[in-house]
């Protein structure tokens, strides 16, 4: 009797510990299924068209010449992530494509190339820029189903009711996490309503925000096309935009435009990367070949955590993780501390815009002379066409 006792003892006490590890076990996993999390990385300016300057030798040349090698020695980074977004500066169209004629192939890109991006690990691109209407509607609807038949979602598009539809990424709890692209810039090329997500007035924007935010379970991430070309450091405009946007729900801000690194800055409980630089494209100027990709975890739990990759868009214009004193210089571009230290955050709106002519000035010239220095990479009948507007321009005085 007294073992019969004994081996029922032995068995009560496995059957109370085989309930007490299911009960931890089930709090354990439901703790983890409750903590949503989300790796993003995010690249810079994307282009696959030739820009004017090197119409016949830019990225839709280099492309076809180099295919799945421009962006292979980095690819292996971009797939590290859930989600990789870029901006697509270019319209990815040959919707309307006059092969010959300089407007209609400039800033243009194949779409077949399209599938490299996707390939190399770059799952979302946002078409909300100051190129998306550079060839008509027609041409920027197109991209979007080139875009989708690539398997690349794209954001930036605007719902038909004046909110932009987000990518919704959905975690195994259930919860949702929105990523949503928008530009400020100014529309350059038609004239009333456009498709993409133009957004002019600040405070309609952080409306939009919110009611995203209210719809958002996870994490809401902005992509942002804003500010002005080649300065390294934002203005004090963009600065409290990006301070609002989280203040109203963003946990992460993503920019880009000015073609060059600005710094990344930790505001409360979000990130803000003011600009992401170049990730593919064929300007020339060696500030404008700085890059990163910037790897970010977000955790409801803790501050958004991130690290980056640093980049190079070599001269021939394929990419590569920098190195040395290239990485040194990337750093430095990057730290808010520059910034804090340096006059930008003292600079009037008036100020900032004369640094900004000044540097445009400086982009003017050096594409002259960038243009006489490679004159004999331009097809003929683009050459003429170049010289021609170029004239035609100084004489007009545009």
């Amino acid at each position: 009797m007294q073992s019969i006792f004994l081996i029922s003892m032995k068995i009560s006490l496995q059957r109370k510990r085989a309930i007490l590890f299911s009960v931890w076990r089930r709090k354990m996993t439901d703790k983890t299924i409750s903590e949503s999390t989300l790796k993003i990385s995010a690249v810079g300016d994307i282009s696959l068209g030739d820009h004017p300057v090197c119409a016949g030798h830019g990225m839709r040349s280099i492309f076809s010449r180099h295919l799945d090698k421009v962006i292979s020695d980095v690819s292996s980074h971009l797939r590290k992530s859930e989600i990789t977004i870029g901006n697509l500066e270019t319209v990815t169209s040959d919707k309307g494509l006059k092969k010959y004629w300089l407007p209609s192939y400039e800033m243009r890109g194949n779409p077949a190339h399209l599938s490299l991006l996707k390939k190399a690990g770059i799952n979302l691109l946002g078409v909300a820029n100051n190129h998306s209407m550079q060839h008509g509607v027609d041409a920027f609807n197109d991209m979007l189903i080139e875009l989708e038949d690539s398997g690349i979602p794209s954001i930036g598009v605007d719902d038909g009711k004046g909110i932009t539809k987000p990518y919704i990424h959905k975690h195994g709890d259930g919860n949702e996490s929105f990523i949503f692209a928008v530009s400020t810039r100014p529309e350059e090329w038609v004239d009333g309503l456009v498709p993409y997500s133009l957004r002019s007035d600040p405070k309609s924007l952080l409306e939009e925000v919110k009611k995203l935010r209210a719809s958002c379970s996870g994490f809401l991430i902005c992509s942002i096309h804003w500010g002005l070309e080649f300065l390294d450091y934002p203005s004090l405009d963009q600065v409290q935009l990006a301070h609002n946007l989280i203040d109203n729900g963003v946990d992460v801000v993503f920019g880009h435009h000015s073609h060059v690194l600005q710094p990344v800055e930790r505001y409360k409980n979000g990130l803000i990367f003011y600009s992401l630089g170049n990730f593919i494209f064929d300007l020339w100027s060696r500030k404008t070949k700085y890059s990163i990709i910037a790897n970010v975890v977000l955790s409801k739990k803790d501050e958004p955590r991130f690290d980056y990759v640093p980049v190079i868009v070599n001269e021939n214009g394929c990419v590569r993780t920098a190195s040395g004193n290239e990485t040194k210089t990337i750093d430095g571009l990057l730290s808010w501390q520059r910034y804090l230290d340096h006059d930008y955050v003292h600079l009037s709106k008036e100020e900032y815009t004369q640094r900004y002519r000044n540097e445009e000035n400086k982009f003017r010239y050096s594409s002259y002379r960038y243009f006489i220095r490679n004159s004999y990479k331009y097809p003929l009948i683009f050459l003429f066409q170049s010289v021609f507007r170029t004239l035609i321009r100084r004489l007009s005085g545009n």
